[in-house]
This record gives structure tokens, C-alpha cells and sequence, in this order.
């Protein structure tokens, strides 16, 4: 017996499944975008008006923004610049992603005095802009956790290609390595953006770049951080044997010298990978590393990328145990639960997907749609095309 049919009113928790709008033939990215994030065209919109007024322009009455939306979903009218930037600070996707030709290259060469004038930017750069940059990352990445990747990553995008430009032109090694240091950064955090809104080939794009910029920063941290969290995508993929190895290479790339809080991450990450196998003990042992490496004082300020304190270690290991089938899992997602900071709104919702997962495992069934419920509301909240797809999953998981 399946999920689903044991569940009986699950199908509640997708109101729009069986709509003739979600059941329509998908022929435009725009229209693909809406679809992955299981919007109503009214729910568009709302999303539309608030992202305008948050950068001060007021939209027209809902009428005309519907007509407006669907010209432009249906390709009977391109959207402008500002329409695009819109719906790519919406959604978390690319021009090309929402099928917005690339516009293409000057056929002429970069002239003489275009190139000088950026070989005089990169020269000026100093060591409090590099600062500067950093903060900018750790402030999106605080935004991240609270509104959804959607909400940023045409942010982060921007200032990655602005980072990379200055590299391009940077020939001093004492400012160029403190930049390409920021660049792994904000490469490994618009990969993990890109995976939540359900763009894998964009996110192992962002680790590729994330990983050649750690290694010209001589940051074997980084690095073995961007290839940790680009296992993630390999897992998204059903490649957990890949992902096991990419992180074991991982672990391998900092050989015992890393910070303890990267050891423990890396702990953790392998032990997902090995629940994705179906590799009980060695999920078993992982955890139980990481729970032994993890150090009294989990807040490094060189590590602003990682978010590993105890509770969130239990959400870790229940999502494992979870996906081993143990009932075990309750327990540890329940504590995760109480001990979770309320900014990690995303974090929440993967949580109460494991828990929903955990609780069909027990075969109690009402609580698991309850938890089901939250989580989804909560990937909704934030964009979350990634989270939203795993609770859609639960309703193919076996009951027994």
C-alpha cells in the first residue's frame, strides 16, 4: 500500500494539482518557472508587486498585471528589461533559464582604453573593498536562510560577476587570492541557491567556479567545502555512490588539518550520502564522528558558511535515519525541532519534511500530513523549489 492511498486527503496538501492551470501544456520557460514552484498566476503576481515595491516602483491594478503576466507567458510579447529582471529576482533563475535569449557578444575587440580603464579599477581595488565584498556575501547568505534564494541570488549573481570581472583584470597576487577567497564563498552559496530553486546544472556550475576559485586562493577550507556541498547536487541527481567518493576526496583535500567544525560538517555530509546508498553502518559511523568532532563552540567566525550546532546536527541525523527507514528518526528531528533558530525558515522546512517522512514511517499518518502540511507552506514561503519536491515525494514512499 502506498502513501498516498493510505493517505487518503493527502492530495490536499497540492490544491492546485488537479487544476486545468497546473495540467496545461508547458511550451515557454516562464510558464516552466511557475509550474516548479506550484504558483497560482495570482500568486505571481503578489510575488511580482512585492519584489517591485521593494525596489520602489509601484505595479498596475491585478487586471492588467494578469494580462500582462500571461502575454508574457504564453510568448505573444517579450518582456522588457525591467519585466525580466523582475521575474529573474522572482524566481532565482537566469535569463536563459526563463527563455530570455542571451544578448550576444560585440562582434569588435575590447578597445585599447576600455581595457586600461579596467586594468586601473583592479589595481585600485584594496584590501577593505575585498572587506567589503565579504560582508556583502555574509549579509545575502543571512537573507538566504530567512527568504528563500529566490529573494537573493539575482543579488549574489550580480556581485559574483562583478567579483570575477576584477580578477580577470587583477594582476597583484596580495589582492588577487583575498578576492578569488571571496569568490569560492559566494560561488559555493549561489550553488546551494541554485539547487533550492531546482536549477542542478546551474549549482554545479557556480561549485565548478567556486572550487577553481579556492584553489587560486590556496583556501584547501574552501575548497573541500565547495566540493561537500556540490555532493548535494549529486545526491539531488540519485548519484550518492559519486556523492560518497566527491566527499571522501573532500576530507582527503584538507588531510586531518582543518578546522574541527569543517571535519564535523564533512562528517555529517558523508553520512547523507551513505543514507542515499542505503549504507547503514557507514552512515552510522559518520554520524557518530561528526557528533565527536563537532566542537564545544560551534560559531568560527573564519567559517561563515557553516551552520553546525548541535540541533542542527540532530536534524542532520534524523534526516538520516529517516531515509535508513528507522522510526529512530522522530526523536532526533523532534529535538532539532525545539532546539531550531526560527530565522532558518528553509531549514524548517526540510526538517518537518523528514519528520512527515519519519512519521509514515511509524505509519502515523495524520501527524505526517500535519507535518507535511507546515513544511510545505514553509517551501512556499521561501521559494523552494527543492523542498517542495521532496514533500511531493512522500506521497510515492512505501507505508510499511
Amino acid at each position: 500500500m502506498t502513501v498516498l492511498t493510505a493517505l487518503g486527503s493527502w492530495g490536499m496538501l497540492y490544491p492546485h494539482g488537479n487544476s486545468p492551470e497546473a495540467n496545461a501544456k508547458v511550451t515557454t520557460g516562464l510558464q516552466a518557472a511557475r509550474r516548479e514552484f506550484g504558483w497560482s498566476q495570482a500568486k505571481l503576481i503578489a510575488a511580482l508587486r512585492a519584489r517591485a515595491r521593494a525596489e520602489g516602483t509601484e505595479l498596475g491594478s491585478d487586471a492588467t498585471l494578469k494580462t500582462e503576466v500571461s502575454r508574457h507567458e504564453n510568448g505573444r510579447v517579450r518582456p522588457d528589461a525591467d519585466w525580466r529582471r523582475l521575474y529573474r529576482r522572482v524566481y532565482g533563475h537566469t535569463d536563459e533559464e526563463l527563455g530570455f535569449p542571451a544578448p550576444q557578444p560585440a562582434a569588435d575587440g575590447e578597445p585599447a582604453e576600455e581595457l586600461a580603464a579596467r586594468l586601473a579599477a583592479s589595481r585600485a581595488l584594496s584590501h577593505g573593498d575585498v572587506q567589503l565584498m565579504q560582508r556583502q556575501v555574509d549579509h545575502i547568505r543571512a537573507l538566504d536562510r530567512r527568504l528563500g534564494a529566490p529573494a537573493v541570488l539575482e543579488q549574489l549573481r550580480a556581485l559574483m560577476l562583478a567579483i570575477t570581472g576584477l580578477m580577470t583584470y587583477s594582476l597583484r597576487p596580495q589582492v588577487r587570492e583575498p578576492l578569488a577567497a571571496v569568490l569560492a564563498d559566494a560561488g559555493a552559496l549561489a550553488g546551494w541557491q541554485a539547487l533550492d530553486v531546482g536549477a542542478v546544472g546551474q549549482a554545479w556550475q557556480h561549485y565548478e567556479l567556486a572550487k577553481t576559485a579556492a584553489r587560486e586562493a590556496g583556501a584547501p577550507v574552501l575548497l573541500a567545502h565547495a566540493m561537500g556541498e556540490q555532493a548535494f547536487a549529486l545526491l539531488d541527481l540519485g548519484q550518492a555512490p559519486l556523492a560518497v567518493d566527491l566527499i571522501h576526496e573532500a576530507r582527503v583535500s584538507v588531510d586531518g588539518a582543518g578546522p574541527p567544525l569543517l571535519a564535523a560538517w564533512l562528517h555529517a555530509a558523508e553520512a547523507e550520502a551513505h543514507a542515499g546508498c542505503g549504507n547503514d553502518a557507514e552512515c552510522r559511523r559518520a554520524l557518530d564522528a561528526a557528533a565527536a568532532t563537532l566542537p564545544v563552540d560551534t560559531s568560527d567566525p573564519a567559517l561563515p558558511f557553516i551552520f553546525l550546532s548541535e540541533a542542527h546536527l540532530a536534524r542532520w541525523r534524523g534526516n538520516c535515519l529517516a531515509r535508513l527507514g528507522d522510526p529512530g528518526a522522530i526523536d532526533d528531528l523532534t529535538s532539532a525541532l525545539q532546539g531550531m533558530d526560527p530565522s532558518f525558515t528553509r531549514a524548517e522546512a526540510s526538517l518537518r519534511c523528514d519528520l512527515a517522512h519519519a512519521m509514515i514511517i511509524c505509519s502515523e499518518l495524520d501527524e505526517a500530513q500535519a507535518q507535511a502540511k507546515q513544511a510545505r507552506q514553509l517551501a512556499m514561503r521561501v521559494g523552494s523549489v527543492r523542498q517542495r519536491r521532496r514533500i511531493e515525494r512522500l506521497a510515492s514512499i512505501s507505508a510499511a
